[in-house]
Formats: C-alpha cells, sequence, structure tokens
C-alpha cells in the first residue's frame, strides 16, 4: 500500500504532465470550493470561515474521505488591496498582508471592515456564501493619472481610507487598533501556514493553486471602479485605462512570482491562480485592446520563471476563443468555467491543457444517476484529444449534494485511466 508521500508525489506528477499537455496515467481531478468540504463535514460556513482549526478539520475529512489530486479551499480577497499598497515599502510584509484573508482566513475583514464582502455569521446568515460586491468605487474617474504616476502612494493614501471603514481616519483610535490587530494576526499566519499544510501534506494534499495574482483590469473593475463603472470607463478614458493597467502589470507580475515561490517551497504546487473576471463582458475587440496585453504580460512573466499558469476563465468565454490560442500551449492550464469543453478543444487544439467541464448545477441539482452519464461522457469526449482536468466552476459547488461528488469522484476514477 502506498503511503502518503508515495500518493502526494504520483499527484505532483500527474498534474505536472497533464499542464504540459501531455497524457498522464489518469484524468486528475482538479477543484477549488470553499463550502463543500464544510457541509460534508456537518460544520457551518462560519466556522470555516472564521474558526482555523475546524478549517484543518474540514480539510484532513474532506482530503481523507475524497482524495482528489489537487483541491484548493481557499477563503477570501479582503486584504489584498492592503496587502499591494504595501507592495512599494516591504515585499515580504506587502504579501503577507495580502494572502492573510484567503489563507488566512475572515479575522481581515472583522479587523479592518472591508467595503468589498459579505461574510458567513457577519452580514448573511452562518450557511450562506459569501458575497463580493464593491457597492460604489473607492477610486473617482479623475484619480486615474494618481494610480498611474504613483500607484503605491494613491493606493495607500486614497484608496485604502475608502475601501477600510477602520482606517478611514489612519490617525484615529480605531485605524490604530485594527492595523495593530492586523499585525498580529500577520504574525500568526507563518505558524499557522505551516500546521496546515503539515496536516494536509499528512493526508497527501496537493492545492490546485496555493499562490495568486490577479490582472490589471480586473483589479481595477473589482477593487477599485466596480465593473459597471469600468465599462464606461472603456469608452471615456481609453486611455487612461490602458495606462493604468500598464502601471499595474508588473507589479502583479511581481506578487504571482513571490507567491509562487512561496507555494513551490511549501507545498511543491508550480500552479499559481490567474483569475479571469470581464472577459464576459467584452467583445473580442475590447478583449484584445484593454485585457489580453496585460493578461499576456503577466502569464508570460511566470512562464519565465517556470511557473503554470492557471487562467481561471470565470463566465463565458466562447467568443474569444480564438485569441486565446496566442497563450504558449504546453505552458498554461485554462479552466473554464461556463465555456464548453468540447467546443474549447476544438477551436484551441490538442496541445492545450483545458480544465472544467463539471457544471456545479448539476452537483446541486442532480441525480447521482445523471452526474454518472455525464461524467462518463465528458471523459470519453476530451481523455483522447489532448490533456484535461474534471473540474468545477471556481468555487462553485458549496451547495452540491455529497451522493452527486462521490458518483463524479468515483466515475472519473473507473474511467480516467489512459
Amino acid at each position: 500500500m502506498e503511503n502518503s508521500e508515495e500518493i502526494y508525489k504520483a499527484k505532483v506528477e500527474r498534474m505536472e504532465t497533464v499542464a504540459a499537455g501531455k497524457e498522464p496515467d489518469r484524468v486528475p481531478i482538479g477543484i477549488a470550493t470553499t463550502y463543500f468540504p464544510a457541509k460534508y463535514a456537518g460544520v457551518s460556513y462560519e466556522n470555516m470561515f472564521y474558526d482555523n482549526n475546524k478549517y484543518i478539520e474540514v480539510g484532513v475529512k474532506f482530503l481523507r474521505d475524497f482524495d482528489w489530486d489537487a483541491v484548493s479551499f481557499h477563503r477570501s480577497f479582503e486584504s489584498l488591496i492592503l496587502g499591494l499598497a504595501l507592495a512599494g515599502y516591504d515585499a515580504d510584509l506587502a504579501i503577507g498582508v495580502a494572502v492573510n484573508s484567503v489563507l488566512g482566513g475572515g479575522a481581515s475583514h472583522d479587523i479592518l471592515a472591508d467595503v468589498y464582502s459579505s461574510n458567513p455569521g457577519r452580514e448573511v446568515g452562518a450557511n450562506i456564501e459569501s458575497q463580493w460586491v464593491l457597492e460604489k468605487p473607492v477610486m473617482n474617474a479623475d484619480e486615474y493619472d494618481l494610480l498611474i504616476e504613483k500607484p503605491f502612494d494613491f493606493l495607500m493614501e486614497t484608496v485604502v481610507p475608502r475601501a477600510y471603514k477602520n482606517l478611514a481616519n489612519k490617525s484615529s483610535p480605531a485605524a490604530v487598533g485594527a492595523l495593530l490587530k492586523m499585525g498580529q494576526e500577520v504574525a500568526k499566519f507563518p505558524g499557522f501556514l505551516m500546521d496546515f499544510v503539515g496536516k494536509m501534506k499528512e493526508e497527501a494534499w496537493l492545492p490546485y493553486y496555493y499562490a495568486l495574482t490577479p490582472n490589471p483590469l480586473d483589479l481595477i473593475g473589482a477593487f477599485l471602479r466596480d465593473f459597471d463603472t469600468l465599462s464606461l470607463d472603456l469608452y471615456r478614458m481609453p486611455e487612461k485605462v490602458k495606462k493604468a493597467c500598464e502601471a499595474l502589470a508588473p507589479v502583479l507580475t511581481a506578487v504571482g512570482k513571490l507567491t509562487g515561490k512561496i507555494s513551490l517551497d511549501v507545498t511543491g504546487s508550480r500552479r499559481v491562480f490567474c483569475p479571469i473576471w470581464y472577459n464576459t463582458y467584452l467583445s473580442p475587440d475590447k478583449f484584445k485592446e484593454f485585457h489580453f496585453p496585460y493578461i499576456k504580460q503577466i502569464v508570460n512573466g511566470l512562464i519565465e520563471a517556470e511557473f503554470t499558469p492557471l487562467m481561471s476563465f470565470q463566465g463565458r468565454s466562447d467568443h474569444l476563443l480564438e485569441i486565446l490560442k496566442e497563450l504558449p500551449a504546453g505552458k498554461v492550464i485554462m479552466w473554464f468555467d461556463k465555456t464548453d469543453l468540447v467546443k474549447a478543444r476544438e477551436v484551441l487544439g490538442d496541445k492545450y491543457c483545458l480544465a472544467g467541464g463539471m457544471p456545479s448545477s448539476l452537483l446541486i441539482g442532480g441525480t447521482p444517476e445523471k452526474v454518472r452519464q455525464y461524467t462518463e461522457e465528458l471523459i470519453n469526449n476530451l481523455k483522447g484529444n489532448g490533456s484535461f482536468i474534471v473540474s468545477s466552476e471556481f468555487n462553485g459547488m458549496g451547495d452540491a449534494k455529497v451522493e452527486n461528488v462521490k458518483a463524479m469522484t468515483e466515475t472519473v476514477r473507473k474511467l480516467g485511466n489512459y
């Protein structure tokens, strides 16, 4: 019987092989899901978000029972902008702050009182998934030049007080107290990280990703302007938007490399999560003008540093598939949300690793028999035509039926061998 170290090494090899566009020993399962492991373990979403002991407990139970090839159950992104604002001051501190809410839990949300998210057990019910809504821009239309000329100063002096209610007046007791509390959380983080990773690796855990970097246009839309407002900016001030993206791209490339190194050192994974949110709403021409050049810059920078960009194309990307052929084959994973993987394979060819194919709606509302039939068709359609990873939409299967997730897992194990 294989021990956890041997199983772990086999998973690393399998994921490295498939990412290179080659056939592994079998089709892997790689999924990001914050909430399903909590549901499976009988733990509230609130506890999954805020109690790190419960977080570890949930992860161990899930890994032991499902043993996927790669899985990530991260939390949220509230502290990212504060970390980015610190990047011009201290890179290590900046990364520690930026990833604290992603890996370290909901404490950042409570301490900083961000304007972005509504979390389980706080603004929404204990078993309601977190919501991300920027109700109004924290950067004004006439402030692009400030972002372009001095991005770190602008983020710290202007955006941070607007994005975090407890930092609105940086000399106030509330702000000083929040920063001290945040410092305490960041100081705890390395110990928690090593404890978490150690216990997970005992269960042969390999993360789908443990490093991340956004791209410029999505960062502006999700964290600074909101996407509706940004849509107008593309027409009203296109050159300023592009210059802002040019200013942010090298910074975000560096974030990807720094978090990628941490991930590689700690977990053995080379994948860097590159979420792409705004693709659904852009025409091919607008995508090529405002979005894709900076995505490519980041992706190429990560590849040069020997990382694997895990490109999460959320929403629909059917209209962009021809453009994506400009990405280097065998060097990226294209993880599609709602795009038909069979169509994607027809357009992109067999040299790219594709991920996706399993709709969360089926796992949530279907039956085990329907899940088995769908999974069998998915494998039959894709296994012999290039490498692929069975996955669901990003963080979309929280309320899935346990019996359906088991049916998917068993079918992949049964039929996925090459």
